[in-house]
């Protein structure tokens, strides 16, 4: 089974800017998908693609926003996108901007999707493609994917280029040929993948300088993109999955065969021919969490049971005395006394299915 698709919030966060701005009540939509909120607020905290595919679809039917895709494209703006962004505008040239924006996507970004430039003839093509999106409707996300980088490499270059081409994964909506963004433009739909064209000559023309120099910082900041890129194992995916969605009561494994793209009962035939059973993913990051928590001799009992997801402080004591024979309370009093370390793995036999409301 592969790992479950990730991407990084920033992404979404013009799509959510443009809804907060039409009065969409955005927070309904993310809780009905169950997209965690709280981890929007870190824009380079990972989230389900496939919810995130789920979110847009659900907003353009619900709330008869045919173009969402194209019209929240629009309010991109590279600062959006954090270090990937920083990053970015340090390019010196189109070419090395498209090359660096397409391994920024695919090595930093976005686990299920990825991005290559590719030359025919007299153009130049910035290609953008989902992996494996199975049946998922994600018409909204491949407008909005595609536009999203063509505003983005129009921006960089101050506005004195514009494509000649635009090829679309998904088929047309109504009405394209009326709005302003595709005006002088070609249009294809139904194509192997998302991509951008516009003539070879303008590859190596200069970007304009106006941007800051790359500070040693800065180079530690893409040291930490890469090491918090979305990973490829499966129950690593599912672990950062469960966390994100254990503050909003949305780490259910109904939750997660959404974020898979699968039915429930197809997610727990993969879980089982891979091994492994959801509920002890749970309680094994809960348990985790809980033992770095409490060495913080700031964080309140109650504040550590919320994050973990539990109703009142009760219930967690009751768990953590179940995994260590201790209370919290008295794990953190020896541990700050005599350093007392508990091993970050648990027996199976402490791992017990717990109703996660």
């Amino acid at each position: 089974m592969s790992a479950i698709p990730l991407v990084r919030a920033n992404a979404i966060l013009p799509l959510v800017r443009f809804l907060d701005r039409s009065g969409v009540p955005t927070e309904k939509f993310l809780r009905q998908v169950k997209l965690p909120i709280y981890a929007l607020e870190n824009s380079e905290s990972l989230v389900s693609l496939y919810q995130v595919f789920n979110f847009a679809e659900k907003v353009a039917y619900t709330e008869g926003i045919e173009h969402l895709g194209i019209l929240a494209s629009q309010q991109v703006e590279v600062k959006d996108f954090g270090i990937f962004g920083r990053i970015a505008s340090q390019s010196l040239t189109l070419y090395d901007l498209l090359n660096t924006i397409s391994q920024l996507l695919t090595k930093t970004h976005n686990s299920g999707a990825r991005a290559w430039v590719t030359q025919r003839g007299d153009q130049i093509w910035f290609n953008h493609q989902y992996i494996n999106p199975y049946q998922l409707d994600n018409q909204q996300a491949q407008y909005y994917a595609c536009l999203m980088y063509l505003k983005i490499i129009h921006s960089f270059t101050d506005g004195r280029w514009y494509p000649t081409d635009l090829h679309f994964q998904t088929s047309p909506l109504h009405g394209l040929g009326n709005l302003e963004v595709f005006s002088n433009v070609r249009l294809h739909f139904n194509q192997a993948n998302n991509a951008i064209a516009f003539p070879k000559t303008q590859l190596y023309l200069p970007l304009p300088r106006t941007r800051s120099p790359f500070f040693p910082q800065q180079q530690q900041e893409y040291e930490l993109l890469l090491s918090s890129a979305p990973p490829v194992e499966l129950r690593t995916t599912l672990e950062l999955f469960i966390r994100s969605g254990l503050l909003d009561g949305h780490s259910d494994i109904k939750a997660a065969a959404s974020a898979a793209g699968m039915s429930l009962r197809s997610f727990q035939r993969r879980l089982a021919g891979e091994g492994l059973s959801y509920s002890k993913l749970v309680e094994q990051t809960r348990f985790n969490l809980a033992v770095t928590w409490l060495k913080d001799p700031t964080m309140r009992l109650i504040d550590i049971a919320v994050e973990l997801g539990y109703t009142d402080a009760t219930k967690f004591t009751r768990a953590f005395k179940r995994w260590t024979g201790v209370a919290p309370s008295e794990f953190r009093r020896q541990q700050l006394t005599n350093h007392l370390d508990l091993p970050l793995v648990m027996h199976e036999r402490d791992c017990f299915q717990e109703n996660l409301a």
